[in-house]
């Protein structure tokens, strides 16, 4: 039996769903057990393992299992919200990426690095799902050297990992700690880099109006439902230059700008002070 047979025989035998959290972690756990026999089979990027991303066109995704979610974070989560072949392929190739990123596989930064190489992107967002763990740091850097022309935008719920990837200084890489009602904001002299804030549900978090105004907070996420921003969320930011504006308009307008967040001022194009 073929590892795809038995991914699709485990999750429809347990009546487990992409679109819940718990599911795709127990679906990628089994994965990451098989990863060996996934190797054998010769599995193929069609894009060299990058996802698409409406923020930067292209992203790296992690697995789940390494999620550390607060309650807000994990019953909001929008990945993989879908059913048939296409999930196994995405959530096999999490587990690829998360696992070739903790050891530093060939098998799979090889391609990765020859496809970073013909594309050459302006920018490329790094956790588009899932989250990292700190041994990952040194091999997320490692591909950041290569491409100094390209700026890497890091996004993660772990402090460990935010401090480690802004520790090493490299030019074009800021790792943003993405932070929710629900989660407490650390000191400035716990961590000194670039926030990023995802609220709704007419949930605030206690300090809210002085969240809005730290200097460290590069981006500002009203939840999405949808296609809509949550009304009330959206209020309660509508001048703060920091509010993301491609996020706004592609509920608005049904559609994705032109390169928006290369260029909007109250985006995380690398507008804080290090």
């Amino acid at each position: 039996m073929s590892v795809k047979d038995e991914y699709l025989a485990y999750r429809d035998g347990h009546g487990l769903k992409t679109g819940v959290f718990v599911d795709r972690v127990a679906l990628q756990q089994l994965l990451r057990d098989r990863l060996e026999a996934i190797w054998s089979e010769r599995p193929q990027f069609s894009n060299g393992g990058l996802l698409s991303n409406y923020m930067t066109g292209l992203a790296l995704g992690f697995a789940y299992y390494d999620c550390r979610p607060s309650g807000f974070c994990k019953s909001r989560c929008y990945g993989l919200p879908i059913a048939g072949l296409h999930d196994y392929y995405m959530l096999r190739l999490g587990v690829i990426t998360s696992e070739a990123l903790k050891t530093g596989d060939q098998r799979f930064l090889i391609p990765l690095v020859r496809k970073l190489h013909a594309l050459r992107p302006l920018v490329l967002k790094i956790g588009h799902w899932g989250d990292a763990v700190p041994q990952q740091v040194q091999h997320v850097a490692g591909v950041v050297q290569q491409f100094p022309a390209t700026k890497f935008w890091w996004y993660t719920r772990k402090l460990e990992v935010a401090l480690a990837g802004n520790k090493i200084d490299l030019p074009n890489l800021r790792v943003y700690l993405s932070l929710d009602p629900t989660t407490v904001f650390p000191r400035n002299e716990e961590y000194p880099y670039g926030i990023t804030y995802l609220f709704g549900d007419s949930l605030r978090h206690t300090d809210h109006a002085a969240i809005l105004a730290d200097p460290r907070l590069v981006a500002v996420f009203p939840l999405k439902v949808r296609s809509h921003v949550e009304e009330n969320a959206h209020r309660e930011v509508v001048r703060h230059p920091r509010l993301c504006i491609e996020k706004d308009r592609a509920a608005t307008h049904h559609s994705k700008g032109e390169h928006l967040c290369y260029s909007c001022s109250g985006r995380c194009n690398f507008a804080y002070a290090p």
